[in-house]
């Protein structure tokens, strides 16, 4: 009947607008209504900001990245220079009044990104800073968004006195993309976290994906699934990997200060074979009502191990050392 025909019709359309790529224009609205951010070029935004806002920024700071939202259509402008977050947000129906939000990377105590998946065609931006909360930033995917990781990793874990030289580094970098394939890191490998090969992570995260510091070591690294949990001389690291198409990856830092605690409960009889271990910190995000609610959603992480593939009390030892120091007096005395 009628309303047959008319279900089929729907279905087909449906169909082809998946297997369809976007066209440039539709992606323009989109990113447009959803308020994704494009990249704009920073040198030359730099010099209007000193020309219209001569006092705004310092004599010796320098944009790196420059954002101008609604795909570039928009009034609100994102910049990370070599010493702070900054966002210029117009406000009202002329625009007149404007709010200028400084983060300075000393007060970030974690960042994420995330790449575009299949259906979901925008990437993310998020750092979390004492007092002043989550901010976040929709990119459009054109966006080289792990030049922005690299970026983040240098001035938020080494500092801004990092930036200067880092500016020089990723401001016309063209060559800061993902390099060579990644399959083999994203394999799938089971239900709970089992410990993996330090080197062959650190080599793979070097290498391939080139997410981590110059002098950063691999100290811990685990795997389930296609998720990965690392911890690093520097911070704990999830590389969250969402989706069918496994497209979409989320990469989150949080530096060692942020863990505010930590627990492990050993495997019990043959109905509870895990292990588990729990980090405590506290991440400003939105509510959640899962365990220990009330909650933010970013306030623990929680991992089970595979039974006999981790040895839970070094694992133990080895955060009790970063988050209270090594032991001052030997185990023998």
């Amino acid at each position: 009947g009628n309303s047959t025909q008319t279900f089929q019709r729907i279905t087909n359309l449906i169909t082809l607008s998946l297997s369809t790529p976007y066209s440039s224009s539709t992606m323009g609205f989109i990113d447009y209504v959803g308020d994704n951010a494009t990249q704009i070029d920073a040198k030359e935004y730099e010099e209007k900001v000193r020309v219209d806002d001569p006092k705004l920024l310092q004599t010796d700071e320098h944009l790196v990245f420059a954002f101008k939202g609604r795909g570039g259509s928009g009034r609100d402008h994102y910049m990370l220079t070599n010493k702070r977050v900054l966002i210029r947000d117009k406000k009202g129906m002329t625009g007149k009044r404007i709010k200028y939000a400084s983060v300075p990377y000393g007060s970030i105590l974690a960042f994420s990104i995330e790449t575009a998946g299949s259906a979901d065609t925008d990437q993310e931006l998020k750092m979390y800073a004492r007092s002043i909360g989550k901010i976040s930033l929709d990119l459009v995917n054109s966006v080289d968004i792990m030049a922005i990781h690299r970026f983040l990793s240098v001035v938020v874990i080494q500092g801004e006195g990092a930036g200067e030289v880092a500016a020089g580094a990723f401001v016309h970098d063209d060559s800061a993309n993902l390099n060579g394939s990644t399959s083999g890191f994203f394999d799938v490998m089971g239900s709970n976290y089992a410990q993996i090969d330090k080197q062959k992570v650190e080599d793979q995260l070097k290498s391939n994906l080139n997410v981590l510091l110059e002098n950063e070591k691999v100290e811990l690294a685990f795997k389930c699934g296609r998720d990965s949990f690392i911890m690093t001389s520097h911070r704990v690291f999830k590389i969250d990997v969402q989706g069918v198409s496994g497209k979409k990856i989320e990469y989150l830092t949080i530096l060692w200060p942020a863990i505010k605690g930590f627990s492990i409960e050993t495997a019990g009889n043959i109905m509870d074979r895990d292990s588990e271990l729990t980090l405590f910190f506290n991440l400003p995000d939105k509510p959640t009502g899962a365990e220990g609610y009330p909650r933010n959603s970013r306030t623990r992480m929680k991992l089970d191990f595979r039974d006999g593939q981790a040895d839970l009390f070094a694992v133990q030892r080895y955060i009790s050392d970063k988050l209270l120091g090594s032991d001052t007096v030997a185990t023998s005395q």
